[in-house]
């Protein structure tokens, strides 16, 4: 029987330098190692992230996602921010998370605090977003809200579902998904479990004894909970920045954040697992939730300098050897996305297979060169054919070492309307 499993995926880093292509290609590699789906691009509405980044991504299987994690835009500002929407479309990417934590002091758009125009607010520039989204074939997800925070999270949310309601917002019910921030705040990763209908005493900013509330991981859960009160449909789910202790990280819990890690690590990739381990400490998923993603910027916040994929390895390859995933060379780090392998003469290169793959190389920017032990250093190699040069144990080497290997047509014409496809 086959496992049921909840996709991961990764919040990249937010700091320049990881941009840089060399580490575009180093991360990826990583990320699609550990059998993630998808990686989470910050931004915002000011400045497009390039079309390369998400390019890059997509070369090595994961699907781009982008998180606007500024105020969202005001309806006066609504063409600039479609035009980044339509531009990220075209781009590839799938998903946008619209705003971060607006129930927080920081995400609040008034000086003074009145909880009905906050939420009224928030939805008066959420909605024309999340409908040009939807529009154009792109799957909005509501803001992740701060756990608690100083517009209890819980109250916010469903201010914020029962004004699409009041509004009559069918079509955007259809294609909504909430989020939730899964922080731990330093309690099992059971903390919650079961949401308000197994804890009916926990109140905003009072929890009696006995009694749990939705600061901890399985906030997810009181999230759902709310849509099915509201709008009577438990709306799907993505948990992010999953075991990050809460806002105040304490440094002295390394180890236990990285035991959190793997416990919800097992229990995304065996569902009937975590649902064994039920009452044992352990977080409890099901299939509502569409997947659970790690932030590295936290990672590298807690295990600190140096950080490298070396100190990740050993968390997120735990359960790779029984799950599918793609080869590798043995003793091979692949560091190149993307590798176009010509062949080379006596005479010297080829200038009519040089034109020949031009628009290749001025489409997705691969890493140009002659060499099969260069090329076995590559995610994916695209090879111009010659049989004197590349024989089939040639390119079955290629294959074993884990590549994808992909044989281009040896007209010009033919690549250049493979390009368009």
């Amino acid at each position: 029987m086959k496992q049921k499993m909840i996709k991961i995926g990764f919040s990249y880093f937010s700091f320049n330098d990881y941009l840089l292509d060399h580490q575009l290609a180093l991360w990826f590699s990583a990320i699609q190692k550990w059998n993630a789906s998808h990686v989470i691009f910050t931004g915002n509405f000011d400045i497009a992230i390039t079309e390369d980044v998400f390019r890059k991504a997509q070369e090595f299987g994961l699907e781009p996602i982008v998180h606007f994690n500024t105020i969202v835009p005001s309806a006066r500002k609504f063409n600039d921010a479609a035009f980044i929407l339509d531009l990220y479309k075209k781009w590839g990417v799938t998903q946008v998370i619209f705003g971060d934590q607006p129930n927080t002091k920081r995400g609040w758009l008034l000086s003074g605090r009145q909880d009905e125009t906050l939420v009224d607010q928030f939805l008066d520039r959420f909605i024309p977003l999340a409908n040009h989204a939807l529009k154009i074939g792109l799957t909005p997800i509501m803001a992740p809200l701060m756990p608690g925070g100083e517009f209890w999270d819980c109250a916010f949310l469903e201010l914020a579902l029962d004004g699409l309601k009041q509004r009559k917002m069918p079509q955007l019910f259809d294609g909504l998904v909430l989020s939730s921030n899964g922080f731990t705040f330093n309690k099992p990763l059971s903390w919650g479990e079961g949401g308000p209908e197994r804890w009916p005493g926990s109140k905003p900013y009072f929890t009696p004894d006995g009694q749990q509330n939705s600061l901890g991981f399985h906030n997810f859960e009181w999230v759902q909970a709310i849509s099915q009160r509201v709008i009577g449909k438990k709306l799907p789910v993505i948990i992010l920045d999953a075991g990050n202790p809460g806002p105040n990280i304490d440094f002295e819990h390394e180890k236990s954040f990285e035991d959190n890690l793997r416990k919800i690590l097992q229990a995304c990739h065996n569902i009937d697992y975590s649902e064994k381990n039920r009452g044992n400490e352990f977080p409890i998923l099901d299939e509502s939730v569409l997947a659970c993603n790690f932030s590295l910027d936290t990672m590298k916040k807690i295990f600190g300098e140096p950080f490298s994929i070396e100190i990740l390895d050993p968390i997120f390859s735990q359960t790779q050897s029984k799950i599918c995933r793609p080869k590798t060379l043995a003793g091979r780090e692949k560091h190149i996305a993307h590798y176009l392998l010509l062949p080379s003469y006596a005479s010297g290169v080829s200038d009519s297979v040089l034109n020949k793959v031009r628009p290749l190389i001025k489409k997705f920017k691969p890493t140009v060169g002659f060499s099969l032990e260069e090329a076995l250093n590559a995610v994916k190699v695209s090879v111009f054919p010659d049989s004197n040069v590349f024989a089939d144990e040639q390119i079955n080497r290629l294959r074993n070492a884990g590549c994808e290997v992909e044989i281009l047509p040896q007209s010009g014409i033919e690549i250049a309307t493979l390009l368009q496809d």
